[in-house]
């Protein structure tokens, strides 16, 4: 399943009893779980804005922790 906007796509998998959902920011791949018992087969519309805001988030903290290392 794959959410399409003007700034992002977004596909989700579901591994084990977990949804996960994954994107492309800044040319580079990031990814996490969605809270326990959230469907994306099921989730308002609405809701599409706040993970890709957390999926924003997400990038900037892999930056953040790939810089450390570096």
């Amino acid at each position: 399943m794959q959410k399409s906007s003007s700034q992002s796509e977004v596909l989700f998998q579901k591994l084990g009893h977990i949804w996960y959902v994954f994107s492309e920011i800044n040319n580079e791949l990031v990814y996490s779980a969605l809270p326990e018992g959230m469907n994306p087969h099921t989730t308002k519309l609405e809701l599409y804005h706040v993970i890709e805001e957390h999926m924003q988030k997400v990038s900037k903290q892999y930056k953040e922790i790939k810089a450390q290392v570096a």
